[in-house]
């Protein structure tokens, strides 16, 4: 049974996915089908527009499998000199 606070739509799934955001790339600490949660060094703004990748090739070894993401930044943590960004996905686009 969730919380009554709980606002997630979505089951997360605490798993390490590679996800590049421009020329990094970070890892997550969990993911779900409507958002994600992720440590990098980078800053961004509650409520600004994140485009981002998930590397799933650890789903098909051999096989490069990717999701190209356009979402939200919803929460920033500051964990010593890193970031942690929740992020809602609004849209994806599968691609191999």
């Amino acid at each position: 049974m969730t919380h009554p606070s709980e606002k997630r739509a979505s089951q997360r799934i605490q798993v390490e996915v590679p996800v590049y955001i421009g020329q990094e790339k970070a890892v997550t600490r969990d993911v779900s089908w409507s958002g994600i949660f992720f440590l990098t060094d980078q800053t961004f703004f509650q409520g600004g527009v994140l485009n981002f990748s998930l590397d799933l090739s650890y789903a098909l070894p051999g096989k490069p499998i990717r999701l190209d993401c356009q979402g939200e930044v919803i929460r920033i943590e500051q964990f010593g000199e890193k970031f942690g960004i929740a992020a809602k996905i609004n849209d994806f686009q599968y691609l191999h």
